[in-house]
């Protein structure tokens, strides 16, 4: 008998031993990818123990409708983002109107030196833009031409300053739309808390909610200021008048708008004809004539008219949920 082992016995062994080892190896790595397919199987297993999800599961159309309301609620967060931002707009506004900050929001020299230099801004600009504005026009604050507010009814003044001047500034800027037929354009007067300050002093003693404010409105709710205007235009300016308010920063919401044509009867035929012989003899005859002739007809039966118009516009003063708590003034404890 030999002692050693021949070399075809060696290499069984040896192809033996890799045998062993590749399956080993094997076995490992199933073992493995066994045991994270048991933990996947765990926790759908977990989740399957949800009802709602496992009834959303079982469902066959469940996925879709999973996706779709996915979908909405991130339709739900996009809106609210939105919102969320147009009301920091509106705050922010309401910061700058009320003159935050501002010397002329709090000293009644000063808020005065202001309501002069803007009334004769306006004056100058209106003059430049084509838009009518009396010489004796003071934004609805003639109470205080020979005299100053109070400490106390400056803050109020200061806001019917302001939101007046962006007022008429609106306008303004309306007047430059394009119009079918050149139209007069006018700002005839405008109205607002500070235009009966002295009353509402009276009414409202210092500490109470500012002019325009409701009684016993609590200091977190947003306070409404009435003004009320009115204007003559042509109904393409007044359309973009009343466009601006909306997209104004600040929020303007215009509760009631009345209209009134300028002529209240047709013209007499007798008026038509005068006007067409003048455009005719204007015109020298001819081609001219009679393009020059229909065109003056358009204008007396569909233009050559402006509307006057009255405004009721409400400027909400709005405050963050954080800033409304932070002014509301504290309830006093009851006395055991």
């Amino acid at each position: 008998m030999k002692a050693g082992l021949d070399k075809r016995q060696l290499m069984g062994v040896a192809g033996g031993a890799a045998a062993v080892l590749v399956a080993g190896g094997v076995a490992w790595f199933g073992l493995g990818g066994l045991g994270e397919k048991q933990a996947e199987a765990q926790a759908l297993t977990e989740r399957m123990g949800n009802p709602a999800l496992a009834a959303l599961l079982n469902d066959p159309a469940g996925a879709g409708r999973a996706t779709r309301d996915a979908a909405e609620l991130q339709k739900l967060e996009t809106e609210l983002r939105n919102s969320d931002a147009v009301a920091k707009q509106w705050a922010q506004a309401t910061q700058e109107l009320a003159g935050e900050g501002k010397d002329w929001a709090k000293d009644p020299g000063k808020w005065k030196d202001r309501l002069i230099a803007v009334q004769s801004e306006l004056q100058k600009e209106a003059k430049a833009g084509r838009l009518g504005l009396a010489p004796d026009f003071y934004l609805g604050l003639d109470g205080f031409r020979q005299k100053s507010p109070t400490p106390e009814e400056v803050p109020g003044l200061a806001v019917h300053l302001a939101v007046a001047e962006r007022l008429v500034r609106r306008l303004m800027e309306a007047r430059q739309t394009k119009e079918q037929y050149p139209t007069v354009c006018e700002f005839r007067s405008l109205g607002g808390p500070g235009s009966v300050q002295e009353k509402r002093a009276q009414e409202n003693p210092p500490g109470s909610p500012g002019p325009g404010a409701k009684p016993g409105t609590p200091a977190s709710e947003a306070e409404r200021k009435t003004f009320r205007v009115e204007i003559q235009s042509s109904p393409e300016v007044l359309y973009e008048y009343v466009r601006r308010l909306a997209a104004d920063p600040a929020l303007f919401i215009v509760t009631d708008l009345r209209l009134a044509n300028e002529k209240q009867t047709f013209p007499l035929r007798s008026e038509i004809a005068k006007k067409f012989s003048e455009a005719s003899a204007a015109a020298g005859g001819g081609a001219l004539a009679d393009k020059k002739e229909k065109k003056r007809l358009l204008e007396i039966l569909a233009g050559e008219e402006s509307l006057n118009a009255t405004l009721e516009i409400d400027y909400v003063a709005w405050k963050q949920p954080e800033e409304a708590k932070a002014g509301a003034t504290p309830t006093p404890a009851a006395t055991p």
